[in-house]
């Protein structure tokens, strides 16, 4: 054999490999966002959320969904379903920004008109005082798995990422792999933790001593600094509209953060609250406000860090929402609501 006929062979081999990896990955389809694979009984097997959860959002076995970052990713679907007779996915990222939220909002609203229940979590990721937004994180972002065109998805299949998920995924078909979340999206992530260790977690919730501290109070919006500018705010505009046909069964969940870093930043939470209760207000939708002082975020041992509270806390907060939306008014001094004007 010469070496031009090598040469050629083995450019057909490696063209060969090439077609045969990707007709792999596009049949297995790991993200669950190709028509015509094979039809397999998947689960989220990624585990950047982002690219796991645009074939959530568009699963029409779920009519309710709850979007927000890591402080909402405890509220369990399966818990809540029963409670509001709905079928919810849990859809909030690890540090999403606020826009990562509004697509995957705009992607779950686009493909279920009907929306039956909506919660969106309020915390730092809309409470930001920027002049312009930061769309992104460290962690990749799709852009091409929320849009509706199927086919530009294929260009973006050819690569590591995607064949490492593939393989996952027929690790987990042939039972030698969990998924990483279930399929509503959820997942208890404190699991991850480890064993709770009251010493370091009052370390992360007074950085500068304990002795030092001091809590925020009831925390009222008000509006303490009118020069301040949080670029997110007309995101949260957008995203209200959209479901503007249910507006009373759309709630802004103020998440419960500890009450010492609350105070470490008073002035701009209570600017922020005061900015978002009037956007709520003037869409209609129920506002419940547990980023105050409380029984929940004065004790520590209900958290892993400032942000973070423990499970036992998400049935807490899955309960009192599902009072407020089931018009329930069971009393409470965890929260407080807001009535649209």
């Amino acid at each position: 054999m010469n070496s031009r006929a090598f040469i050629r062979m083995v450019g057909l081999l490696f063209a060969v490999l090439v077609l045969t990896v990707y007709a792999l990955i596009v049949l297995v389809d790991p993200y669950s966002n190709v028509a015509f694979s094979l039809p397999i009984d998947r689960a989220p097997i990624s585990t950047n959320q982002r690219f796991a959860f645009p074939s959530i959002a568009r699963n029409q076995a779920y009519d309710s969904v709850v979007i927000g970052s890591s402080t909402m990713r405890l509220l369990d679907p399966d818990r809540l379903d029963p409670m509001l007779d709905a079928r919810f996915a849990n859809l909030a990222m690890n540090s999403a920004t606020a826009y990562e939220q509004m697509r995957v909002h705009a992607l779950f609203s686009l493909h279920h008109p009907q929306t039956k229940y909506v919660i969106i979590g309020i915390d730092d990721s809309w409470c930001k005082r920027e002049d312009e937004i930061e769309k992104y994180t460290f962690r990749e972002f799709p852009e091409w798995m929320f849009d509706e065109n199927p086919w530009n998805d294929l260009l973006y299949l050819f690569n590591d990422k995607a064949l490492e998920n593939t393989v996952r995924l027929l690790e987990l078909v042939g039972g030698r792999r969990e998924p990483k979340y279930e399929k509503t999206g959820y997942r208890d992530f404190t699991v991850d933790f480890g064993k709770y260790d009251r010493a370091a977690v009052e370390k992360r919730l007074y950085p500068k001593g304990k002795s030092s501290a001091k809590g925020p109070g009831q925390l009222a919006p008000s509006n303490i600094r009118p020069d301040w500018r949080f670029a997110a705010h007309p995101l949260l505009e957008s995203m209200l509209a959209l479901n503007a046909t249910t507006p009373n069964n759309t709630v802004l969940v103020f998440a419960p953060i500890h009450a010492a870093y609350l105070a470490r930043a008073e002035p701009s939470y209570r600017t922020c609250k005061d900015r978002i209760v009037k956007i709520g207000q003037a869409h209609g939708v129920r506002i419940i406000d547990f980023m105050r002082e409380s029984e929940i975020t004065k004790l520590d041992d209900n958290y892993w860090d400032p942000l973070h509270y423990r499970s036992e806390v998400a049935r807490i907060i899955e309960e009192d929402i599902a009072n407020e939306l089931n018009d329930s008014k069971v009393p409470s001094n965890r929260y407080v609501t807001y009535e649209s004007k």
